[in-house]
């Protein structure tokens, strides 16, 4: 009786096994996922060996988030950033349209020679890459510990002020969100970091 029972209690042991291994799986996998998805940066990449080739500084700043955007990976909160920043970058041209007394094909197909089609796509592609640059240089200020001093503060402001076409203070912050230039602006001195690290020809401003 006992040997014709063992056959059927090792069925059972190797599929609660089995489930059990299954469960841990799907649970890990639901960790992983939730993880994943309040994150901007799942994996920031190495910075310590970045090169460029521009002399330009802007140039050569673009480079080298470049290399550590491919040297990184990064969670859902990315996707939903850049999601976001295309669903503004649209409604802004829809809202020139809308001046214009146009369809927003109409707009486009005026002023940029391009379909609707293939400027969301466009603005989708653009959106994932700047969020994606964003998520990187916020991540390696947090890391370093880089903050933006008040000096620097001043000195970006009338620096942006200036290729805005601005001359008056008050007006340029009344037109830009102060928290979101402070983001900026620690964006850009973490790219002067990260030049100072990364090899490669003198840089011209």
């Amino acid at each position: 009786m006992n040997k014709e029972n063992k056959p059927g209690r090792v069925w059972k042991i190797a599929l609660i096994v089995l489930l059990g291994f299954a469960f841990t799986g799907l649970l890990g996998f639901a960790i992983w996922e939730y993880i994943v998805s309040e994150k901007s940066v799942v994996r920031l990449g190495d910075y310590s060996d970045l090169t460029y080739t521009a002399t330009n500084r802007d140039d050569a700043g673009t480079q080298v988030v470049d290399q550590l955007v491919e040297r990184s990976r990064f969670g859902g909160l990315v996707k939903k950033n850049a999601e976001e920043l295309a669903e503004q970058t649209v409604k802004r041209y829809q809202s020139n349209a809308n001046y214009m007394e146009v369809t927003l094909e109409e707009y486009l197909s005026f002023y940029f020679g391009t379909t609707e089609e293939d400027f969301k796509k466009d603005v989708e592609t653009s959106s994932l890459q700047v969020a994606k640059e964003e998520a990187v240089t916020d991540a390696v200020a947090d890391k370093e510990g880089i903050t933006l001093s008040d000096m620097q503060y001043e000195t970006l402001l009338y620096r942006y002020m200036e290729m805005a076409g601005y001359t008056e203070r008050e007006l340029f912050l009344k037109d830009y969100n102060e928290k979101e230039l402070r983001k900026q602006m620690r964006r850009d001195i973490t790219v002067d970091f990260l030049l100072t690290k990364a090899k490669g020809p003198a840089l011209t401003d």
